[in-house]
């Protein structure tokens, strides 16, 4: 994992940029880039040389948001820890997130009561994501299609 230090860095850093705490986006991204991948949680302190409270947070950040799962192998004590691509960009996963998302704007909106701009603003962007709720399916379907396709041609 040494070679991909500067990688773990440079796109963990993006990955802070859209949200994620510094321990967790360097987590994330060495799970994508692990060999085996997956990683236990004694590997992962040992490589960042962190405390174990942070990549615990950390660990637990991403499980809380589907994007890493954790599982034993084996009747082993030790939890491997991997990225969980499906989840994230499931249908299910994807819509929910829209959804509630959309109704806290709706709620807002309503509680606020106002006739302006902010409103306004509230009201555009919770039709964007109603939007999206109704093309999700339809990009996924399309995506899921693109796959299929690919196997194919292999």
């Amino acid at each position: 994992m040494e070679k991909y230090r500067e990688k773990i860095e440079q796109h963990s850093a993006t990955m802070e940029s859209m949200g994620l705490t510094p321990v967790a986006a360097r987590i994330y991204i060495y799970l994508m880039l692990s060999e085996e991948h997956q990683a236990t949680f004694e590997q992962m302190v040992d490589y960042f040389r962190v405390s174990k409270s942070a990549v615990s947070n950390a660990l637990k950040m991403l499980e809380s948001v589907k994007m890493v799962d954790a599982k034993t192998i084996g009747g082993q004590r030790k939890r491997y820890f991997s990225v969980n691509m499906k989840s994230m960009f499931s249908e299910e996963y994807l819509s929910t997130r829209i959804k509630q998302f959309y109704n806290i704007l709706d709620d807002i909106r309503t509680i606020r009561k106002a006739d302006d701009d902010f409103n306004g603003e509230l009201e555009d962007i919770s039709g964007l994501y109603k939007m999206m709720l109704f093309e999700i399916p339809l990009i996924l379907e399309r995506w899921k299609r693109t796959i299929a396709l690919k196997q194919q041609r292999k």
